[in-house]
């Protein structure tokens, strides 16, 4: 059985969608980027969740020859290593097989169960559904009901349960095989999820991190969440944004990079490869912030990128303080990271969304999410 999509997080998710733009010019001043997101489009919500839950159509497929599959689910997951990390998701599928023959189901699955969706039943192209997800005491309460035909799955599960989950999600994805090849994407009718809810309450659209799907040379995107509903439209990234994209690219390279480097110090780590790691760090972002202040951006974006240019300069002379002399202990210069870390986050959040593009949900740690704008 296929696998439905969990989502990715850490460093290696947000630098594909920081440094998603590839063949960034042809070397006569036009931008000729191919810029291709993931492969889920909605909303996700960051922060501690008990519970999770939202409404749908099930969409309908439209007729053709060949295999095809889509997923519309709620979901929450806990912040661990990409491998591992806790996560739990009930919803809908929308599958044609060869047969060209459509067949959609409400389904459920967990990290346990490798992902794979668990077939709760059978539903049908325009049923209403509501699901939810709610942690009660260590143990999640499933629920998914079709309204049109009466039919209803709730039960309960201690898988998972332990976590603490901080991700909240509400997407349409186009899933993989259980190869984790992408399978091909159907024509859908539209997608449109309604009562967005985490613990209890419709989240904010500020607080919501956007996400885009890429299938066909193709964005599907999230319009704005607004009164807790949003749909998924085709969209296009901007000039301006391919420009974001082009300048965010080898930063967000060499902060991977960077990245990859300082989990390995230890308190034996000698002083001079802090220090060389340090000054490497700081001249990315020096670069980048330059970059990002030689550029004319459009007048919903300006103030938000000065602001963003201001905090990467302080992270700028942070590092660069290290790079002449390394702080007294690791913990120090980490300290000293996750201090700016939230400001920056914050701004890179509201710079994206002024240049309509996916946004960058936080990652596992301050030491892992600090230079993704």
């Amino acid at each position: 059985m296929r696998r439905v999509g969990r989502w990715v997080t850490g460093m290696a998710a947000m630098l594909a969608i920081s440094a998603g733009a590839t063949g960034c010019g042809d070397g006569s001043g036009r931008d000729t980027a191919t810029i291709s997101f993931g492969r889920m489009a909605g909303y996700v919500w960051s922060g501690h969740v008990s519970s999770v839950g939202a409404a749908w159509s099930v969409p309908t497929m439209a007729g053709g020859p060949g295999a095809a599959h889509a997923s519309t689910w709620i979901g929450a997951q806990a912040i661990a290593a990409p491998a591992r990390s806790a996560f739990i998701q009930v919803g809908t599928t929308e599958d044609r097989g060869r047969a060209s023959h459509p067949v959609y189901a409400a389904f459920w699955t967990d990290t346990k169960r490798g992902y794979h969706p668990q077939v709760l039943f059978q539903v049908s192209a325009g049923d209403r559904v509501s699901t939810a997800l709610r942690r009660v005491a260590g143990r999640w309460q499933v629920v998914i009901a079709d309204a049109t035909s009466g039919q209803r799955a709730a039960f309960g599960t201690r898988e998972e349960g332990a976590a603490a989950f901080s991700l909240a999600e509400w997407l349409q994805e186009d899933p993989s095989d259980t190869s984790g090849q992408a399978t091909p994407y159907p024509e859908l009718s539209e997608v449109r999820i309604t009562h967005l809810a985490a613990n209890g309450v419709a989240p904010r659209y500020a607080d919501l991190y956007a996400q885009w799907m890429s299938v066909g040379g193709t964005n599907l995107v999230p319009t704005p969440a607004r009164e807790g509903a949003f749909s998924i439209t085709r969209g296009e990234v901007t000039a301006a944004g391919r420009r974001y994209l082009r300048i965010a690219r080898p930063q967000n390279i060499a902060a991977r990079r960077i990245d990859l480097e300082q989990a390995t110090w230890s308190a034996t780590t000698p002083a001079r490869r802090i220090r060389a790691t340090s000054a490497a760090a700081a001249a990315s972002e020096r670069a980048y912030a330059g970059s990002l202040g030689r550029t004319h951006w459009p007048p919903a974006a300006q103030g938000l990128v000065r602001s963003l240019v201001r905090q990467v300069r302080l992270q700028e002379r942070l590092f660069a303080a290290a790079g002449h002399r390394a702080p007294a202990s690791l913990t120090t210069w980490r300290r000293g990271l996750a201090r700016l870390t939230p400001d920056l986050l914050r701004l890179a959040h509201r710079v994206r969304r002024a240049l309509h593009l996916p946004e960058v949900v936080p990652g596992q740690s301050p030491s892992s999410d600090r230079r993704t704008p």
